[in-house]
């Protein structure tokens, strides 16, 4: 057992304790290590301006990626390496990224600028040569609002990837992957005490090693708050609807990584990034992979994981409906061992769950369409990029000959949790896929659904959009 933090910034080594490590790193770097290159501007890891690089241990070596600042605590970051903007430059040189943003006069105010310069150092991780669609792609977490984008993605596509040095070429790895790995099976304990309006409140922070001893903990902390990506609860910290006095992280938890297809079923294990999982369903799940596409930001997909995206529970949660029409089965680990649950017992209402007080998601399996199958996904937002879904939707299906053999529909967004449409898939289940029908059943979908008016929509606007979204699918699966 240890109570302090190994963490690795710019390649220079870290032991963080106390009362430090319940910051957001954004912090932590300004004010604790002056590295005041990270810019902080939403602290909901929507702007980019604190984008930095993450070093992980994966596959025996440390593997680089972009995230945010704001929305990551200093907690989480345990044996991990980050790389800010001013790791960049070396030996006194600017990076090749930073130099081909002062040629193209990519920066104006430059409050932006080192957000954007470590994001496009974030895609020479990956390739040597980004095309210009790679260059959307990875700029899509960042936002300039006096500059324009134009001269950003020409000084992206100016600079010479074969100058440019990969960050384990640049930082000593050898080392710090011997430090980092040694200290990963060593648990973790801290605590701080601090007195708020005159009371006293002790601050708790464990990281277990094993999953044993993380349902153990669960256990004996039935408030604590689970941590692993921290996407959805670091937002609320930081504007002040939560304050968890104690946090349990997964990130050193062993054999949750697991992203495979065996026997037909895909598993996806809790700490699997909604980016691998991206990257393995482009041609696994290529239905699946259009929604991911869309989904967050590489900043937060990096990091991001669907095991929180079910723990969470949100009603628009964009995995939810793929889940459901698949049939989709979750892990449990709990003291007394491990049960699977299908997604459609795992809700009991809104934002409640199946998840006894000892128990955690370790894995989630679905099966995969074959090829007799028919599976489709939808999702409707004010815009088509990095927005919270206004409505949602998946469908499942199944023919034999002009007539539907199987069908599953569930919708997001009408209700306090996704919803299953039973009365409309027992009209629409051994009767012929037609215009006709499909119109029948887009008018008794409407019926099924219970949506409210909100800041993204009205209750009519869902409940029309029940019938759109049948309809849709109707035509593009017959045409």
């Amino acid at each position: 057992m240890r109570d302090y933090i190994l963490l690795y910034i710019n390649g220079k080594r870290h032991q963080i304790t106390g009362e430090q490590i319940f910051q957001p790193l954004s912090d932590f770097l300004r004010y604790e290590k002056g590295l005041t290159g990270t810019k902080v501007v939403c602290a909901e890891g929507d702007c980019g301006a604190c984008t930095a690089l993450l070093g992980r241990v994966r596959q025996g070596a440390l593997q680089y990626e972009i995230f945010n600042t704001c929305i990551k605590y200093v907690y989480q970051l345990d044996g991990q390496h980050v790389v800010t903007v001013e790791g960049l430059k070396e030996n006194g040189q600017l990076h090749p990224v930073q130099q081909t943003m002062i040629d193209y006069f990519g920066s104006q105010c430059g409050y932006c600028t080192p957000g954007f310069v470590v994001a496009m150092a974030g895609l020479f991780e990956k390739t040597q040569a980004p095309t210009e669609q790679d260059v959307r792609d990875g700029l899509t977490g960042n936002l300039c609002r006096c500059t324009g984008y134009t001269p950003i993605i020409d000084a992206a596509l100016a600079v010479d990837g074969t100058s440019v040095k990969t960050m384990s070429e640049r930082f000593p790895e050898e080392s710090m992957l011997e430090d980092l790995q040694a200290h990963a099976t060593r648990s973790i304990a801290i605590e701080y005490d601090e007195t708020i309006t005159g009371t006293a409140v002790t601050h708790r922070y464990f990281n277990p090693c094993t999953v044993s001893e993380a349902t153990q903990l669960k256990q004996q902390h039935p408030n604590a708050f689970l941590i692993a990506g921290g996407t959805d609860l670091s937002v609320q910290m930081n504007k002040g609807r939560i304050s968890p006095q104690t946090v349990i992280s997964l990130s050193n938890l062993p054999g949750l990584g697991k992203l495979e297809i065996q026997d037909g079923y895909l598993n996806i294990g809790a700490k699997v990034s909604w980016t691998q999982l991206e990257d393995f369903c482009r041609e696994a799940l290529p239905e699946f992979h259009k929604i991911l596409a869309v989904f967050a930001s590489g900043q937060i997909k990096n990091v991001g994981t669907m095991a929180g995206n079910i723990a969470n529970g949100s009603p628009i949660a964009d995995s939810l409906p793929f889940l459901y029409v698949t049939n989709a089965e979750i892990e449990l680990a709990g003291t007394t061992g491990t049960r699977w649950v299908n997604i459609h017992d795992f809700y009991h209402g809104y934002k409640v769950n199946e998840m006894q007080s000892d128990e955690l998601i370790t894995q989630i399996r679905l099966p995969l369409p074959t090829a007799e199958q028919t599976l489709k996904l939808y999702k409707v937002s004010k815009r088509k990029d990095l927005d919270i879904s206004t409505f949602t939707a998946g469908f499942f299906m199944e023919r034999e000959g002009d007539a539907i053999k199987d069908i599953r529909i569930a919708y997001g967004g009408v209700g306090p949790v996704v919803l299953r449409l039973p009365r409309t898939e027992s009209f629409l289940k051994d009767n012929a896929l037609n215009f006709e029908n499909a119109q029948k059943a887009s008018k008794m979908a409407r019926t099924e659904i219970t949506p409210i008016s909100d800041v993204r929509a009205s209750d009519d606007y869902r409940l029309q959009l029940s019938e759109n979204i049948l309809l849709k699918f109707y035509y593009e699966v017959t045409q």
